[in-house]
């Protein structure tokens, strides 16, 4: 693996991991509670998985394949 590819690589890796990292701290700093900001990101994250599920369906019926 050359230097540019493990810089791009640690670089996709350190953006993948922003998201939770900014809500976290927003939440802090609005006097949310460490439960508060657990739900939250529970919640958030069922929602995704909601609608990945639900992308999957929808692509399994255009196409006419079944994935398991």
């Amino acid at each position: 693996m050359s230097k540019q590819e493990l810089l791009q690589s640690a670089a996709v890796e350190a953006a993948k991991g922003t998201p939770p990292v900014i809500v976290a701290t927003t939440a802090q700093s609005q006097a949310w509670s460490s439960a508060d900001t657990i739900t939250m990101l529970t919640i958030v994250y069922l929602v995704l998985q909601i609608l990945w599920l639900l992308w999957r369906w929808w692509k399994s019926a255009k196409t006419g394949q079944v994935q398991p």
